[in-house]
């Protein structure tokens, strides 16, 4: 295993994502270092491999926040399953790949809410917040557009893509 893969194989959430977050922060720290001395120094990129259900919106979009912003390129590579929170972190990737037996999947974001109305009322707006972020990223890093995204939530239900479709949708870059 390479210093340079790294897997996100568990359920979005602090702890799986905090290893990630460190690790290409490192790799940053230490490509700088180099370009900082070698002439004519290239970034060798950072190879995400994704199998996750999905989790946290907040913990991935963390992720989301340190893979944008890092002048190594990250790579993601879906083998099984990108879903919900999982999607958006593989899109997010300098370069996407799939294998071609994986799966993708969107959804609305869910929230699980108790407590007197006011609090509800607080959350349900927090929610709404949340799922215009979801969207309007996944949008702008694919060729999916609102209706396409407002007809899976009006329904009520999960949408699944195959490699094919994932390609074809601007999800993925390529089919390994």
């Amino acid at each position: 295993m390479s210093e340079r893969t790294l897997y996100l194989f568990d359920g979005i959430h602090k702890g799986s994502v905090k290893p990630i977050i460190e690790q290409i922060m490192k790799l940053n720290q230490a490509d700088d270092e180099k370009d900082k001395k070698e002439k004519d120094f290239k970034r060798i990129p950072i190879d995400l491999i994704i199998n996750s259900n999905g989790g946290s919106v907040y913990d991935g979009l963390g992720l989301i926040n340190v893979i944008e912003n890092s002048k190594t390129p990250v790579h993601t590579y879906v083998y099984g399953f990108a879903a919900s929170m999982s999607l958006l972190i593989a899109v997010s990737g300098h370069k996407r790949y799939s294998g071609r037996l994986s799966t993708f999947m969107y959804h609305s974001v869910s929230n699980h809410i108790e407590g007197q109305l006011e609090r509800l009322k607080n959350r349900i707006e927090e929610t709404q917040r949340l799922q215009n972020v979801y969207d309007e990223y996944l949008i702008s890093r694919t060729k999916l557009l609102v209706e396409d995204l407002r007809n899976v939530q009006e329904h009520h239900r999960d949408k699944f893509f195959s490699p094919e479709e994932a390609l074809e949708a601007g999800i993925i870059d390529e089919i390994i």
